[in-house]
């Protein structure tokens, strides 16, 4: 029952964390640690977590199913708006202050 905009969510939404998390450890290098840097880390683990509770549902009714798809692809998407907005703050308030 796993519903195909679940799929592409959750896929988009773990790439781009992991892949933000991923620079974000890479730019503790060039401007020390900060903080926003370790909830990206965290926030990157929800996308893997939902792909994996979406396996362990699968043995459910299709109406739980159906409701817990709708709240995980919700989560997902919110989470891909959260993580553009604190890539956002984090090059400014890090990177482009460092320049200017």
């Amino acid at each position: 029952m796993k519903t195909k905009t679940f799929s592409v969510v959750t896929s988009v939404s773990m790439g781009f964390a992991l892949t933000v998390a991923l620079l974000s450890i890479i730019g503790i290098t060039i401007t020390g640690l900060y903080p926003g840097i370790l909830v990206l880390s965290v926030v990157a683990l929800i996308p893997i977590g939902s792909r994996f509770f979406a396996k362990k549902i699968s043995s459910k009714s299709s109406g739980f199913q159906r409701n817990y798809y709708t709240t995980l692809t919700i989560i997902n998407v919110m989470l891909i708006l959260i993580v553009v907005w604190m890539t956002f703050v984090i090059l400014v308030d890090r990177v482009f202050s460092k320049i200017v």
